[in-house]
Parts: structure tokens; C-alpha cells; sequence
């Protein structure tokens, strides 16, 4: 019975936080100039007046008929819900969005590779690490903690708390001990370490990145004259009428909830299905695992459903079948999947309970600067080769990215490109999607080190660790042998950026 209310009563708290950290950014010139976004800082308040901290939030008596309930603010549980289904309409919104340039999807496959390959390598590095210090000063460290690498830094805190979550339910083999206790809250810690990366880090690196174009005298292509205004910006000025002339019968923002909210349940009965069809065919702990990685991946097949419907209607609007403009609306979508990620943001910084990581500060801290460092390597690496043009904007776009969530990488890119006119934008948020389809052995790898210690056959680790390499090479061949990459990169590695809005 308390669960409705708790997801109001924290919904409410989250947004009295993010305007007191509207304000706190607006009078404190060390949080402007490092860019630290809104929900970052809401989500600090949130931790520090929270359970976990001073635990000085007031309780809420709610009296039913003969029932008294006491709601405790800002449970774990209960942001973990919040974070779990945002996650799920911030990335289905944004996917139902239409694509406002043309000849970018060369640049976005290119985009879908990097995506695929990053989370590889992360996935690499976290899980050698792991198995070192498991050979060494943590024997007890679950074996599948490093895979919150690319989690936390390579999705964000949806993921990386749900899988965290779902590994603390397997126990110690002839226990009834959780294997990995409090696996929400290290995958948090991983992701809010992600942020930090990507503020702390982030903003010196793309200001170091742009000083150094200036001095070479080499093009800003994120700056110049501003592109046409967007599809559907206008919307708030113009009075909507529907097909008779009439006045429309149900809010445009109406009709975006009535997509999202369809997907949504046509991505829950998907799951649903999926679980039965691989209870039936795969065995029982393999199976297991896998499910909890699919549902835990749920955004990612919701955005691909997304994808899929928008198309769809934008094709009946193309035919006349629905009048253009009556069904997906990319300014409302932007904002409805903003403030979904605002929210998840906030609520997944809030939601980790510090008193818990004690056994794991140390091995966190060795896996996400190692992870960083590397993170930093590789997309310098990719980025060098592939997008020579547009280096600043799609570095410190894929650098935000990949350790914090689209969103932040979309703040940094504006620091360098505040209109969006080169491909950076879209290639991080189509490549995403690419990237999830190529992604998917990954998926089905990452539940192997959980399956080998539940069957107490260490040998799973070193297979996971070899196969990542091999799908890692499969992806840097496809990638980078000559015909593709040529192909790909025709128009980012030409004379300069063709920007198209």
C-alpha cells in the first residue's frame, strides 16, 4: 500500500532539489564553471539530507480507514523503482524522435561501432581487473563487480543499480548469504563516479581540447550562423487545430504520453514473452541470468520499439494518412525524455547508501580510474580516426557519454556546439541504438562470470575474458578494414564537417 504514495511523496522531493540546485547554480561560480549539471547536484542534496546521511527528511503519517502508514522518504527501494521505469520512457522518447539532418547515418554507424566497441572495452577492463584483485587482496569480490564499469559509465545508473540489484539476489552456493550484498548501491557508486568523470574531468579536458584548436588557427565548425528552426518549436505559439478547424480535443503533450505509454506495455508483454521462451529453451541458471540482463536492458529494446513506431507514423504522415505534425513532436519528446533523465539522474544519487560501501571503496576506486584513464585513451584513439574534423565536439560528446548518460554528454557537446550543427549529437544518440543491436552477444557474455560462481567454475571468467576479445576484434575488423571505413567515413574525414540540419 505504500509504494503509490512513496513515488510521489519522492517524486516531489526530487523536484523541490532540482530547483534548489537551480539556484545554488546560479550563485556559485565553481558549480558554472564546471558545468555540473542540475540533477547532479539535486542528487547530492538528496544523498546528504537523505536516510543515508543525516536522516533529517520528516516522515509522512498517513491514516486510511483503521490503517496508519508512516512513509519514510527517499528509500533506496523506492528510487530504484523510480530510476527503473524513467529510464524506460527517457530512452523510448527520445528514440520516437525524428532525425532533423539528412547523410548522417554513415557518421551514425560509425557511431553504433564505437558504441559497441567501448562497452567491450570497458567490459574488459573491469572484469581483468576484478579477477586481479580477486587473485590477490579481494579473494571475496563477486566476480561480475567489474562489469559495472560499462553499466555505470557506458549506460548510467538505470542499468548499473538494476544489475547490481539482480546480482544480490544470487547467494553464496549452499548459503543463504547474498553473494554480492548491496549491489544497488556499488552499481550507483559506479555511475555517480561516472558523473564526477565526466564533470571533473570533462570540462577541463574539452576546455584544454578547445584552446588548442584556437592555437592551431583550425575551424569551429559547433559555431557559426545558427541552424532553421526546429520541427515543432513553434508549437507553443501557434494555436493547434485539428482536421475540421476545430480546437484540438487532447493536448499534443497528451498524444507523445499516449505513444510512450503504448510502447511501454507492448515492451513489457515483449519481456514477458521472451522469459517464457527462454525458460523453455535454455537451461535453468543460464537462463536465469540472461533474463535478468534483458529486463535490466529493458530501455534498450524499448528505444528500439521507439525507433521502429516512430518511423512508422512518420511514413503514414508522409501518405497523408495522419496530417503531419499530429503525431510525433520532437520538441515535446526532447522534453518529456529530458525530464525523465533530470529525475533518474537525481534519484539515482540519492538512492545510494553510503553506509554500505565500506568493503567496496577500494576496489571501486581502483576499477573506475583505471576505467577512466583507459575510457579517455580509447575515444582520443577512435575519435583521432574517425571524426578528424569534428574532434573536440564528438570527444567531448562520446567522453560524456561514456561515463555519465547521454544527457551529460549532450551538456558537455554544448559548451563546443550549442546549436547542435555538427553530427555529434546524432551519432551519439542513433549510435546508441546501432550499438545496443551489435551489442547484444555482450549482453549474453556479461551473464557468464554470475552463472561460473553460481556453478563454482572459475574457468567462465577466462572464457567471458576471451570471448570479449573476440567480439571486440570482430568489431574493430568490420569497422576499420578499408572498404567499410572509407565508406563510412567519406564525408568526416573530408575537407571539412558537411553540417546539415
Amino acid at each position: 500500500m505504500l509504494e503509490p504514495w512513496s513515488l510521489i511523496v519522492d517524486l516531489a522531493l526530487l523536484g523541490v532539489f532540482l530547483l534548489i540546485a537551480v539556484v545554488i547554480r546560479r550563485f556559485v561560480p565553481f558549480i558554472r564553471k564546471f558545468r555540473i549539471p542540475d540533477a547532479i547536484i539535486a542528487g547530492f542534496i538528496g544523498l546528504i539530507v537523505g536516510p543515508s546521511v543525516l536522516n533529517i527528511l520528516p516522515k509522512i503519517t498517513r491514516i486510511h480507514g483503521d490503517f496508519t502508514e508512516v512513509i519514510t522518504p527517499l528509500q533506496s527501494g523506492t528510487l530504484l523503482t523510480l530510476i527503473y521505469h524513467l529510464m524506460g520512457i527517457a530512452f523510448i522518447a527520445l528514440a520516437l524522435k525524428s532525425s532533423e539532418g539528412k547523410g548522417r547515418t554513415r557518421s551514425a554507424v560509425s557511431g553504433g561501432f564505437y558504441m559497441v566497441a567501448s562497452y567491450a572495452i570497458q567490459g574488459f577492463i573491469g572484469l581483468a581487473v576484478t579477477l586481479i584483485l580477486m587473485l590477490t587482496i579481494f579473494p571475496d569480490l563477486f566476480p561480475s563487480f567489474g562489469f559495472l564499469l560499462p553499466f555505470g559509465f557506458g549506460q548510467g545508473p538505470g542499468l548499473a543499480s538494476q544489475m547490481g540489484k539482480l546480482w544480490s539476489d544470487i547467494m553464496v552456493p549452499g548459503t543463504a548469504t547474498s553473494a554480492f550484498p548491496n549491489g544497488a548501491s556499488v552499481g550507483l557508486s559506479f555511475s555517480t563516479i561516472g558523473f564526477l568523470w565526466a564533470c571533473i574531468v570533462g570540462v577541463p579536458l574539452m576546455n584544454i581540447l578547445i584552446r588548442r584548436r584556437r592555437r592551431r588557427g583550425e575551424p569551429e565548425p559547433g559555431f557559426g550562423k545558427p541552424p532553421p528552426p526546429q520541427p515543432g518549436a513553434h508549437f507553443l505559439i501557434e494555436k493547434e487545430r485539428d482536421y475540421s478547424g476545430m480546437a484540438r480535443s487532447i493536448d499534443k503533450a497528451t498524444t507523445q504520453l499516449m505513444l510512450i505509454g503504448g510502447i511501454y506495455l507492448v515492451l513489457l508483454l515483449g519481456l514477458e514473452g521472451l522469459t517464457w521462451l527462454l525458460n523453455t529453451l535454455v537451461p535453468g541458471k543460464l537462463s536465469a541470468n540472461m533474463l535478468k540482463l534483458f529486463w535490466g536492458f529493458h530501455f534498450g529494446f524499448g528505444a528500439l520499439i521507439g525507433t521502429l513506431v516512430g518511423k512508422f507514423v512518420r511514413k503514414m504522415e508522409d501518405k497523408g494518412w495522419v496530417k503531419g505534425g499530429k503525431g510525433t513532436n520532437n520538441y515535446l519528446l526532447q522534453h518529456i525524455g529530458g525530464t525523465a533523465i533530470d529525475f533518474m539522474i537525481a534519484a539515482s544519487i540519492a538512492a545510494i547508501n553510503v553506509r554500505v560501501l565500506g568493503p567496496y571503496i577500494v576496489p571501486i576506486l581502483i576499477v573506475t580510474t583505471i576505467g577512466g584513464v583507459v575510457t579517455i585513451g580509447y575515444i582520443w584513439f577512435f575519435v583521432k580516426r574517425v571524426w578528424p574534423k569534428t574532434f573536440v565536439e564528438h570527444f567531448v560528446t562520446l567522453f560524456g557519454t561514456h561515463t555519465g548518460t547521454l544527457a551529460t554528454g549532450m551538456a558537455l557537446l554544448r559548451g563546443v556546439d550549442p546549436q547542435f550543427r555538427t553530427s555529434a549529437a546524432s551519432d551519439a544518440i542513433y549510435g546508441s541504438g546501432i550499438g545496443l543491436l551489435m551489442g547484444v552477444p555482450l549482453i549474453a557474455m556479461a551473464s557468464l562470470p554470475a552463472t561460473g560462481y553460481e556453478l563454482g567454475n572459475p574457468n567462465y571468467y577466462w572464457i567471458t575474458l576471451l570471448l570479449i576479445i573476440g567480439y571486440l576484434a570482430v568489431i574493430l575488423f568490420i569497422w576499420f578494414n578499408p572498404w567499410t571505413f572509407k565508406f563510412l567515413t567519406r564525408h568526416t574525414r573530408g575537407e571539412e564537417e558537411r553540417s546539415k540540419v
